[in-house]
């Protein structure tokens, strides 16, 4: 349960992604302005599109596959036990190597997705299932993808995190698939600067981890509409992440991290970070126990000009170093 937690714990960090000033450029800005009079449903649309064909490649021809046709070059996957598989062709590698698929065809299913005001980032998380023999489907892990909108109007993975579950990601009574709280005042920024606002902000998130708990930490950074993919059916809603992260005091963990990289979308309110981290507590003998964690965020600027987190997953690392 420490180790659950603390690759949650990573993903907040206010004041991250929101500078005000210059106008859009670099990767990804092309595509945001040939979307610009696109609706914010129509973009959401295109991502989902695009998850779906993800999900359909994967269970055609395989998660090694799909996921080197639909990754960027320079995408990272994080998964248990490893430093982050970097690169499309490492990605590859990695699943064919540990297929998602192993007993049979697998699934992908979102819960959540959404997308930045500008059309050029977003970002998705649901559920992996497998279909074995052709009529049973059982649950085996759940998963977050950031995604980036390349110039040429294709949406490519840039960062995902995939981790073991028994159990679905199951939403409440009410749930949208997509954040429907009041959106900031538009920016244009370069995307190079909004990111450097999100590190600043998961560093600011870090530092409140270490001199408060990761408790309050992650009860003060986190969105109203957040989802975080733990427990047994998930936590959704900064009410049930209160209750989940209230008991993590500083005498039980210390939790503390550094972002390493990530992205930002132009438009100022939208940027994901990986990085590492390192919690330590006691094991059930009492005895200090360090363990080693790489985390993907995906931040949003809220109404009020504020970064909060909207996810957040991680998995265990071989050492300190990485992601």
């Amino acid at each position: 349960m420490k180790r659950m937690f603390a690759g949650a714990l990573v993903v907040a960090a206010l004041g991250t992604l929101g500078c005000g000033g210059a106008k859009a450029s670099g990767p990804g800005a092309e595509a945001g302005a040939a979307t610009a009079r696109q609706s914010l449903e129509d973009l959401r649309g295109g991502l989902r599109a695009a998850e779906q064909a993800l999900a359909d490649a994967a269970e055609k021809a395989g998660s090694a596959q799909a996921y080197a046709d639909f990754a960027a070059e320079d995408a990272v996957l994080l998964v248990d036990g490893a430093y982050a598989q970097k690169g499309r062709e490492a990605l590859r590698a990695w699943l064919a190597a540990h297929p998602l698929e192993a007993e049979g065809k697998v699934r992908l299913a979102p819960v959540r997705w959404d997308v930045s005001a500008d059309g050029t980032l977003g970002y998705s998380l649901g559920n992996v299932s497998v279909e074995s023999g052709g009529t049973s489907v059982r649950p085996v892990g759940r998963y977050i993808t950031a995604w980036k909108r390349q110039p040429d109007g294709q949406w490519r993975v840039v960062a995902a995190v995939h981790n073991a579950s028994k159990a679905a990601l199951t939403p409440p009574a009410g749930f949208t698939p997509s954040s429907t709280l009041p959106a900031p005042e538009p920016r244009a920024l370069a995307p190079a600067q909004v990111l450097e606002e999100a590190k600043a902000a998961d560093r600011a998130f870090a530092a409140q981890s270490v001199a408060e708990g990761m408790g309050k930490a992650f009860i003060a950074y986190a969105a109203e509409d957040v989802v975080m993919p733990l427990g047994a059916a998930g936590i959704f809603g900064h009410d049930a992440v209160a209750k989940a992260y209230a008991p993590f005091t500083p005498d039980k963990i210390d939790l503390r991290w550094e972002p390493v990289l990530g992205d930002a979308a132009g438009s100022g309110d939208l940027a994901y970070t990986v990085g590492r981290a390192v919690a330590t507590g006691k094991n059930e003998q009492g005895q200090p126990e360090v363990d080693h964690v790489k985390y993907l965020t995906i931040w949003r600027r809220q109404a009020d000009g504020q970064w909060r987190y909207v996810t957040d997953g991680g998995n265990s690392s071989p050492g300190p170093q990485g992601p």
